[in-house]
């Protein structure tokens, strides 16, 4: 199995598919692929998650979980559980009751997967969960398809302060068919197809996805315009951009390298060697490499990804047996001793999209002394995780080992990565185009680099 470092991606791109995909809501309770007995599945998931979860799991939790049709919420708390002695026996108890159980479920669910989500919903993990399709999962990472969509990334409301009527576009890709409609960063989405954002049940996402050539209705109230603008997008084929740079020219300082890195998945590998090569030939004075909304991928892509920057220990994990194995990256010559690379300062941008493997990433900067963050905390999102196959063609991710930076060892799982230099996203700063992140790490660049007799001017980049 493909081992990962993935943060299961709650807020996906709008009409987008990511490397790491975010399953479908709607098919995890469609028919299952192929005629498994549903109660067949269900065990296969049990017994997954007792025997591979990165701690012991009680039993009798899980098996509370799937049982559960009170619309209590999903995590249960395991201490509340009767223990039980004989696994088997709570398995019959459970397998008798199975056709009630199923009953109470929504109209047109599937039993087995609804159980299954459930169960990995109650361990409270954001590296465990099932997904109705691991045929694709087990791809995902290892290609990037295009998704009919809209080519746009949004943020909950609540993110925000003041609150927006609703969700927030924060980034419209170059040449997407939002572009093309005129949807901007800053609008917040009050309608989908005249169903009001507020009153939409699950991801705004499912709604605006859809074939190409189709056409969604977006109403959204943009800043500076009074009344709200109504954008009928006809859909198309898009592919989300993995990669992006350019050198930015700092007063007092020169050229600074900027790396937008959006995903650690394999097709990013290249692309991203090929920025950084690019920018080393400039040559660049620093760096700013940008991973917000970066939600992680596969440990080979960070193997790779890192070792441009750093030489020396990478990564502790620690497994269910207690024991911590630490990933090394050694550059040709290098001594034993932690370095980075060139030797150049790192300012990383993060947000509470960054997660996983993006954050190990941030925090190997910083035990390094070579990184400052800047942005957001990040989402805590820590661990590694493995896809296992279920018998009717689906699978569940599940956490398998516990993650540390390479040198510190800081586990931030739940906790996150604080930056070094706040900065919040405000909706007026997305409308006009400032970004603020970037100013601030520039600013902090030309403080550690500006030559003598410098102009100590503020940076403004737009």
């Amino acid at each position: 199995f493909r081992r990962v470092l993935f943060r299961s991606p709650t807020l996906a791109p709008i009409g987008t598919t990511s490397p790491r995909a975010t399953p479908t809501p709607t098919t995890a309770l469609g028919a299952s692929p192929t005629a498994v007995p549903p109660l067949e599945v269900v065990r296969a998931a049990f017994d997954l998650l007792r025997q591979r979860y990165v701690v012991a799991v009680p039993a009798e939790a899980l098996v509370a979980a799937a049982r559960r049709t009170d619309g209590s919420p999903d995590r249960l708390d395991a201490r509340g559980v009767p223990p039980v002695a004989d696994i088997e026996a709570l398995w019959q108890a459970f397998a008798t009751d199975f056709d009630a159980i199923a009953r109470a479920m929504p109209p047109g669910a599937n039993a087995a997967h609804v159980a299954v989500r459930r169960m990995t919903s109650s361990l409270d993990d954001c590296h465990t969960s099932f997904t109705p399709d691991h045929a694709r999962d087990a791809s995902a990472l290892s290609k990037v398809e295009p998704y009919g969509g809209i080519g746009a990334v949004i943020r909950e409301a609540r993110r925000f302060e003041p609150l927006p009527p609703g969700p927030v576009v924060v980034q419209v890709f170059d040449g997407s068919p939002a572009a093309e409609a005129g949807l901007r960063a800053g609008d917040a989405v009050i309608a989908v197809d005249d169903v009001s954002a507020t009153a939409v049940t699950g991801p705004l996402t499912e709604r605006v996805r859809g074939a190409p050539g189709t056409t969604v209705r977006l109403q959204v109230e943009r800043p500076g315009v009074a009344a709200p603008l109504e954008l009928a997008i006809e859909r198309g084929a898009v592919t989300v951009p993995l990669v992006g740079f350019r050198r930015v020219e700092v007063v007092g300082v020169g050229p600074i390298g900027f790396v937008r890195f959006r995903s650690f998945a394999q097709p990013a590998v290249a692309p991203f060697i090929e920025a950084v090569t690019t920018l080393r030939g400039a040559p660049v004075r620093g760096w700013v490499i940008d991973l917000r909304e970066n939600g992680g991928g596969d440990l080979a892509v960070f193997e790779r990804v890192a070792s441009q920057f750093l030489s020396g220990p990478l990564a502790v994990t620690v497994e269910r047996d207690g024991a911590p194995r630490t990933m090394m990256m050694r550059v040709a010559g290098e001594s034993d001793d932690p370095t980075s690379i060139d030797h150049l300062p790192v300012a990383v941008l993060v947000n509470g999209e960054t997660a996983s493997a993006a954050e190990l990433f941030a925090g190997d900067l910083g035990d390094y002394g070579v990184g400052r963050l800047f942005g957001e905390r990040t989402a805590g999102c820590f661990g590694t995780s493995r896809l296992f196959r279920l018998p009717d063609g689906s699978g569940v991710w599940i956490t398998v080992s516990a993650l540390q930076t390479g040198v510190a060892r800081r586990d931030v799982h739940r906790t996150g990565l604080v930056p070094s230099v706040a900065v919040a996203l405000r909706r007026e700063d997305l409308a006009s185009g400032r970004d603020a992140g970037l100013e601030a790490a520039l600013t902090w660049l030309q403080d550690r680099l500006s030559v003598p007799n410098g102009d100590p001017r503020q940076v403004t980049v737009r």
